[in-house]
């Protein structure tokens, strides 16, 4: 009877008592390894702000095109947990959260900065989440929101021109795609012949699908025209707002945690510098003109100060105060 005790205690451990279940624990549990130590390993931070570890792994990539895979647990660590100065510092298994990653949700990876869409879930897997996702380089503004999104032109081997008469023209070409998250402002905003502007470039919609895939619209675009004579009137009628130059800044995290490498730029400043930072807490791995890339080496909390002193000896500062873990 003992043994049969024992036996029992071990499937509980394994996942239970079904085959299926031990399988998903152990396929999660192999996850989690690698969610600290493969090279694929990487920080995916949500559209809320939330950041956890995932896998990004190479699928196929063109030149209209970049596709990879996402690994992420149902639920998992919260890497960046809101911390009240007032109350203790959590335990790590009491930051554990549903993540709720689904297709049409945009992440951007933390490490490089870029932006990817979730559009395509493997729903064979049942042990993590696990989906296809495209990069995003372009943006649209619709009703104050942002949205980032996939969009590129198909490749165009010829252009085909019309004759008729004295007259010479080609058609209009019929080449571009556009992937974006499905909410009831997508779907309201787009419509056939809408006119939008993507990369200061006026496209006239052709064809809209909301229903092929789960959570995206798939948008087929023609390339327009843009007709200088009418801005030129709107710009006229329209009152002239002259903005305010920005001043310089250094972009990047001012709250950090122990051992976290971090990537810090400059906005509007096109002076030479030199970059600097005021404490031996902080290790840096790379810097250029216009970027630094430096890794915490303390595990204890406390402040810096990233600089960028410019050759007629003007400093930007940024403050940055380390938190606890």
């Amino acid at each position: 009877m003992q043994g049969l005790n024992n036996l029992k205690t071990r499937l509980n451990y394994m996942g239970g008592n079904k085959q299926q279940t031990r399988m998903n624990v152990d396929k999660l549990r192999t996850l989690q390894k690698a969610l600290l130590y493969s090279y694929q390993a990487a920080t995916a931070e949500l559209e809320d702000g939330r950041q956890f570890r995932c896998l990004i792994n190479p699928d196929k990539i063109k030149n209209s095109y970049d596709n990879k895979y996402i690994s992420i647990p149902f639920e998992d660590i919260l890497l960046n947990p809101s911390i009240d100065p007032e109350e203790p510092p959590k335990k790590a298994s009491e930051s554990m959260v549903e993540i709720g990653m689904k297709p049409g949700d945009v992440f951007t990876w933390v490490e490089n900065g870029t932006n990817w869409l979730v559009y395509l879930q493997r729903l064979e897997e049942t042990a993590y989440f696990r989906a296809e996702i495209r990069r995003c380089k372009y943006s649209i503004t619709i009703g104050g929101k942002e949205y980032k999104c996939y969009f590129a032109r198909n490749t165009v081997n010829e252009i085909d021109w019309r004759h008729q008469k004295d007259t010479l023209w080609n058609d209009l070409d019929y080449s571009a795609t556009m992937y974006i998250t499905k909410d009831e402002a997508t779907e309201e905003f787009f419509h056939r012949f809408k006119i939008v502007n993507i990369a200061n470039k006026p496209w006239e919609v052709q064809a809209i699908d909301s229903i092929s895939s789960d959570g995206i619209i798939i948008i087929a675009l023609k390339e327009w025209y843009k007709n200088d004579a009418e801005a030129a009137l709107e710009q006229t009628q329209s009152p002239v707002i002259e903005e305010e130059p920005e001043s310089p800044r250094i972009v990047g995290k001012d709250k950090v945690y122990p051992y976290d490498v971090l990537t810090y730029t400059l906005e509007n400043i096109e002076e030479e510098g030199q970059w600097s930072v005021n404490s031996q807490k902080i290790k840096i791995l790379q810097q250029t003109r216009d970027l630094l890339k430096i890794e915490v080496i303390t595990g204890k909390s406390g402040e810096f100060e990233i600089q960028y002193t410019l050759d007629n000896e003007n400093v930007i500062t940024l403050p940055v105060k380390i938190l606890s873990l």
